[in-house]
C-alpha cells in the first residue's frame, strides 16, 4: 500500500519529489497555473484563436471526468487500510471511555479523522461495530453481547467468524474434553458461562486453553461480566499471571492466592475473586458460582 501511495503522489504531485516538467503536463493538455489563478470557467480568461477553445471544451469535460473518476477510484484505495485503522484504534481504547481527562484538542482532531476517512463511504458514521455470523449455536450470548465483546477483541481476531469449538451441552461437563477440542487451534478463545443464577461472564483468552505447568498467555487477555453492566478488565501490567491449566482445574488472572476466574476439572463448580493480573472487581455477585452453560468460540 506505501508503494501504491508513492506512485500516485509521484504520478499527480510530482513536485514533491523533485523538479516539474511542464512540458510533459502540457502534452497531456494541462494549462499550468500559479496558486492565485481562478480555476473557475466562468472567471478565467482565455487567449487564443476561438476555434482552439471550442476544441479544448469539446475534450475538456471528458478528460475532467476521466481524472475525478480516477481520483475518487484512487482515494478509496488509499483510505481503506487508514478506516481498517481507525476502528482498531477505537477498539483498543473502548475501555477507557468512561475516563473524560482527555485533550479537548486531540479529541476533536480524532473526530474530524473519522469523518474524513468515512467520507463518501458505504461505512456509516453510525455505525458503531459489525458484529460477525456465528458458526454454531448459543445458549448464552445474545446480539447485545456480542456487541459489547466485539469493542474489545484483540486485532487478529476482528473481521473472523465466530466458531463454536466446545459447548457443556454438547460436549458434556469435562475440562479435558474442552482441552482436546482445543488442541489443534490457534486462535484467541471467547470463554463466556452462565451460571445457575443467570449471570453472564467470562474471559477472552489470547490463545487456545491446554496443560501447562505454568502461567501462559499475553496481555490481549481480558476479563469480563454483564452484571450489572458490562464491564471489561483488562491486563493491568502488575503480573503475567494469565492462564495456567491442569486436567483438574483452569485459572485465568491470579495474585496473592486469589483467582479471577477458577473453575473445577467437571466445569461444574467455580469461583471468581478480585486479582492483580487484571484489576478486576469479581465476576458475579457471588465469589463461589455453580456453571448452568459453558460455550468456548474461535475466532477462525
Amino acid at each position: 500500500m506505501v508503494d501504491d501511495l508513492y506512485r500516485f503522489i509521484h504520478a499527480w504531485v510530482p513536485a514533491l519529489y523533485g523538479e516539474l516538467d511542464e512540458n510533459l503536463w502540457r502534452e497531456r493538455g494541462y494549462i499550468l497555473s500559479d496558486t492565485e489563478t481562478d480555476l473557475s470557467p466562468e472567471l478565467s480568461p482565455h487567449d487564443g484563436d476561438p476555434s482552439e477553445l471550442a476544441e479544448e471544451g469539446k475534450t475538456g469535460p471528458r478528460d475532467t471526468d476521466d481524472i475525478s473518476e480516477l481520483t475518487r477510484e484512487s482515494w478509496e484505495l488509499i483510505k481503506a487500510p487508514y478506516v481498517k485503522l481507525y476502528s482498531i484504534l477505537k477498539t483498543s481504547s473502548a475501555s477507557a471511555d468512561s475516563e473524560q481527562a482527555q485533550d479537548p484538542e486531540v479529541l476533536s482532531m480524532s473526530e474530524e479523522l473519522r469523518r474524513a476517512l468515512y467520507a463518501s463511504s458505504a461505512v456509516s458514521l453510525d455505525s458503531d461495530v459489525i458484529v460477525p455470523d456465528l458458526v454454531g449455536t448459543t445458549e448464552i450470548l445474545s446480539d447485545e453481547h456480542r456487541e459489547h465483546l466485539c469493542r474489545h477483541l484483540p486485532a487478529r481476531a476482528e473481521g473472523y467468524l465466530w466458531t463454536l469449538v466446545f459447548s457443556t451441552s454438547q460436549h458434556g461437563f469435562s475440562l479435558n474434553s474442552m482441552y482436546r477440542k482445543m488442541a489443534r487451534l490457534e486462535s484467541p478463545i471467547l470463554l463466556v458461562i452462565e451460571d445457575t443464577e443467570g449471570n453472564v461472564f467470562g474471559a477472552l483468552t489470547s490463545c487456545s486453553l491446554h496443560v501447562s505447568d505454568h502461567f501462559y498467555g499475553t496481555g490481549e487477555s481480558l476479563l469480563f461480566r454483564f452484571t450489572p453492566r458490562f464491564q471489561a478488565f483488562n491486563w493491568t501490567g502488575d503480573n503475567l499471571y494469565f492462564i495456567k491449566g491442569n486436567n483438574e482445574s483452569l485459572a485465568i488472572g491470579a495474585g496473592d492466592g486469589k483467582f479471577g476466574l477458577w473453575l473445577d476439572g467437571d466445569l461444574y463448580q467455580g469461583r471468581t475473586q478480585s486479582c492483580s493480573t487484571y484489576g478486576n472487581e469479581p465476576l458475579a455477585p457471588h465469589e463461589d458460582f455453580v456453571v448452568k452453560t459453558l460455550e468456548c468460540w474461535a475466532f477462525i
